[in-house]
């Protein structure tokens, strides 16, 4: 099943101790909807381009059909005693010529079509990839950074309890020598 633009705004995680900034982490689901929402939208204005493409082939395929048929029927006559008659060889060759140019002109423009669709859709799907590496290379900059901060401020709890241990250990001792404090 695909994840829609909807399931990534409606995700929730857990919270947990030491986990990642909430706001943080839905500004950026709320990114990822919306750049999936318009890669969404982009494909499909691009399927609506190649249907009306290949309608806009089948007329011209029509028309140019129309076009040769109306040749053919103007193909030259014989008078053959007082009556009117085709030339039938003649007739016969300049509709199976039209025909086959108009096959072959309606093959290359429905190949021409389909190799303009895929060379679009080629070239989305490689910048929606570029994007998406993009974003992930953000991202994992994004968590290096959180993580080393992480390790800063850890680091830093560590070596103040220790210090402020060590502190109150030295006044501990300060005091229980001190000649004011009495065992007794």
């Amino acid at each position: 099943m695909a994840i829609t633009d909807n399931d990534i705004r409606m995700k929730e995680f857990p919270i947990v101790k030491n986990g990642y900034d909430v706001d943080e982490v839905g500004e950026f689901l709320d990114e990822l909807a919306d750049q999936t929402q318009e890669l969404g939208e982009a494909n499909m204005n691009l399927l609506k381009e190649v249907e009306s493409l290949k309608a806009q082939l089948e007329a011209l395929k029509k028309d140019e059909a129309d076009e040769k048929a109306q040749k053919a029927v103007n193909a030259p006559m014989v008078k053959e005693e007082g009556a009117v008659t085709f030339n039938e060889p003649s007739y016969f060759k300049n509709l199976e010529t039209t025909l086959r140019e108009t096959l072959i002109s309606a093959q290359r423009i429905a190949d021409e079509t389909i190799d303009d669709a895929r060379k679009k859709a080629r070239k989305i799907v490689a910048d929606a990839e570029e994007q998406a590496a993009g974003i992930e290379a953000a991202s994992q900059q994004r968590l290096s950074e959180i993580r080393q901060d992480y390790e800063t401020i850890k680091n830093a709890g560590e070596e103040y309890h220790k210090n402020f241990s060590a502190l109150v250990e030295g006044q501990a001792k300060l005091l229980k020598d001190s000649p004011l404090y009495s065992h007794e």
